[in-house]
């Protein structure tokens, strides 16, 4: 067998191949969208993050079905609009709904009956700590924190008045001024209360006018003798008082205050309040999430300087844990789908009757095939995909919609369709991927951004389709060996009964190994098996004689 044969065996078993993975994937697709694998693998991988079970109806799986419920997530998850669409979404429904009656699956989405197959860190990180009130609990500790050395302070600068009256014996001493300095310490509070100021600028405010005001009495009875000994015997104390700094609260110990339910009674009125709002929405924390919480807190107070500051930055910890975590959960997914996969590949092999070895035998022996196929193949890589950068249906921001009804974004790129040309791991990327956390290699230094990742991942899906729309123009008037026609099976039966091996002497046994082998090839995608085509004609064509201009080696010898 010469190089040239070998070569338009492996064209021809390509094209086959790059045909029939283009229906094996959308079977996939299809039956990903009816029942959202995609979003059931994400709630799933959620539940295991968050509570450290999948079992569903238990109280702490409730948690995860209430985050699901929170405004940031479900936003996510749009429902169709309009009469042809709703009875797209019904179909789906009905479809789910028939799967788990049969299956005996529960439905995962607790009382809804979808949910979002895609889902950014930063809208979970924003919705559990939404759920937890924890942004609403740090401003409201922040501001008792103030508004207490506010009280402390001042009550020091009280009780010296009150003794410079009792022995002036005057009780109007110093009232209006008084008066004017709670009014611009209840100033102060207000403008930090609104978010003008922060923490550190309200307290040194607090401690710069009480001071000033001591200063002032100081000076405006240096005159009478008997006040001036009871300042100087107070002063020292009360400056020293004044100096020290109330600190503000850790992240870490706001989290704490949410989640030790053994310390609520040494509250006040306005705290206790908040937390139990926020036990009444949340009966059962999971214990999962509050050790990962904790921990995760500890190390946002490390980066972080300030309560408001630590809270935003555990929302970026939160964020990144969950990255992490659907990168992990990623791996899985992939597993599922390669799998079913491979379960589909195989019948489609089986219904087209694409059996390896009748195919490879046909084109060892048939060379008018041969050439047929060879001459699609050619057409099919000289046209040219048009792939763009960019889709102009594809927001920069937002990754594209996979399933139209109830998922805005993708759980996963599009299965078979996130495969990189002249990819050197095309095997494994032509697998169907789970969802794709934002950013998608956030540990790494080169990180796609997110609006790049969501139109390479459009890019593909118009490659894949302008892949079929070549392979259906190749395949006008061009037979293929395959299907159940009475001329396959009986080249099929004729070739089992030569065969030098006693099990392919069985018919269906050497049929079944051979679907088997086409499954599997079919499972690798259209993308991979397009790009290797691709390859292979460039390696072909590269070898072939220009006889137009021959060179010194090819050109005869004349005598």
């Amino acid at each position: 067998m010469n190089l040239p044969l070998v070569f338009d065996i492996a064209i021809g078993l390509i094209f086959i191949y790059l045909i029939l993975s283009l229906l094996t994937s959308e079977i996939q697709e299809l039956i990903a969208t009816l029942l959202q694998w995609r979003a059931e693998h994400l709630k799933k991988a959620i539940d295991v993050l968050l509570t450290g079970e999948v079992e569903t109806g238990s109280i702490q799986q409730r948690f995860v079905d209430d985050l699901y419920s929170s405004p940031p997530l479900k936003a996510l998850n749009q429902e169709a609009k309009g009469r042809i669409a709703r009875s797209f979404r019904k179909l789906s429904h009905a479809t789910g709904d028939f799967y788990r009656s049969v299956t005996g699956v529960q439905n995962v989405f607790g009382s809804q009956r979808s949910g979002p197959s895609y889902i950014p860190s930063q809208a979970f990180a924003t919705a559990l700590l939404q759920k937890l009130d924890l942004e609403l609990l740090s401003q409201k500790v922040s501001e008792l924190t103030v508004q207490k050395f506010n009280k402390d302070k001042l009550e020091l600068v009280k009780q010296v008045l009150q003794d410079l009256r009792s022995s002036l014996g005057d009780d109007s001493l110093l009232v209006s001024e008084l008066q004017a300095l709670e009014s611009e310490l209840a100033d102060i509070f207000e403008n930090f209360a609104r978010g003008r100021v922060a923490f550190t600028t309200a307290i040194d405010q607090i401690a710069e006018q009480i001071k000033q005001f001591v200063d002032n009495t100081e000076s405006s009875l240096s005159d009478n003798h008997h006040c001036q000994e009871i300042i100087r015997r107070r002063l020292p104390y009360l400056r020293q008082a004044i100096a020290l700094r109330r600190m503000e609260p850790t992240v870490s110990e706001v989290l704490a205050i949410v989640l030790d339910k053994s310390n609520q009674q040494n509250l006040s009125p306005q705290i206790a309040r908040i937390i139990a709002r926020i036990h009444e929405k949340n009966p059962e924390i999971p214990e999962q999430l509050q050790r990962n919480l904790i921990a995760l807190a500890r190390q946002a107070q490390l980066k972080a300087d300030g309560l408001q500051a630590g809270v935003q930055q555990l929302e970026q910890e939160v964020g990144t844990w969950f990255d992490y975590s659907m990168e992990r959960s990623s791996g899985v997914y992939k597993r599922n789908s390669k799998g079913i996969a491979i379960a589909i590949g195989f019948l489609v092999a089986t219904i087209s009757n694409a059996d390896t070895f009748h195919i490879v035998n046909r084109l060892s022996k048939d060379s008018i095939l041969r050439s047929t196929i060879s001459n699609a193949a050619d057409q099919l890589v000289a046209q040219p995909l048009q792939t763009p950068a960019s889709s102009p249906f594809v927001s920069e921001s937002e990754p594209p919609i996979s399933e139209p009804n109830d998922e805005s974004q993708e759980f996963e790129p599009e299965i078979e369709e996130t495969l990189p040309s002249d990819s050197a791991s095309e095997f494994q990327n032509s697998e169907p991927e789970t969802f794709e956390p934002l950013p998608p290699d956030f540990s790494l230094p080169a990180e796609p951004e997110a609006g790049q990742a969501a139109n390479a991942n459009s890019a593909e899906a118009v490659r894949l389709r302008n892949i079929r729309d070549a392979v259906d123009g190749a395949l006008q008037g061009l037979s293929l060996p395959i299907g159940w026609n009475q001329e396959n099976i009986y080249a099929q039966n004729l070739e089992g009964q030569y065969s030098l091996i006693p099990f392919f002497r069985v018919p269906y046994l050497r049929r079944i190994l051979g679907w088997f082998v086409s499954g599997i090839a079919l499972s690798m995608g259209a993308s991979f098996w397009y790009d290797l085509l691709s390859k292979v004609m460039r390696v072909r064509n590269s070898g072939r004689r220009n006889d137009a201009n021959p060179t010194s080696s090819d050109a005869p010898v004349e005598d």
